[in-house]
């Protein structure tokens, strides 16, 4: 159960939004194994100014529209996964009219007792909640 917090600047259509959205989860479903159902996604969009990132570090050309795509979840996947994930979420933001400098994509890992769903359980491997 991934968490991708997707930042994006006010200027961008939402249909564009919605785009690079819909990228980041089918790229998680497709290299990541992760269910189709388990979309956790926020979108947070930032007034001009707001999204303070270098146009150029390092030799890239970013623009108004860049984005910032940070995704949350469980370690384990391999060094090759994550290549393809990001490899396949760029190029479905190229199909929607993005720009291959405007994504910027960062991942973190952790493990499950991390995470609590719900309830104040924790996810842990021996702590997983019985839903009723």
């Amino acid at each position: 159960m991934p968490l991708a917090r997707i930042s994006v600047p006010s200027l961008l259509l939402p249909a564009k939004v919605s785009a690079l959205a819909d990228a980041v989860h089918h790229g998680l479903v497709t290299t990541c194994d992760v269910p189709d159902k388990n979309r956790f996604q926020l979108v947070s969009s930032y007034p001009s100014g707001s999204m303070i990132l270098d146009p150029t570090f390092p030799n890239f050309r970013r623009s108004a529209e860049a984005c910032v795509v940070e995704i949350l979840f469980l370690e384990g996947r391999t060094t090759e996964q994550k290549s393809r994930l990001f490899q396949t979420i760029a190029a479905r933001a190229i199909d929607a009219g993005f720009s291959s400098d405007d994504i910027m994509i960062a991942l973190v890992e952790n493990a499950p007792t991390d995470w609590s769903l719900g309830r104040g359980l924790s996810f842990g491997k021996d702590h997983r909640p019985v839903l009723p």
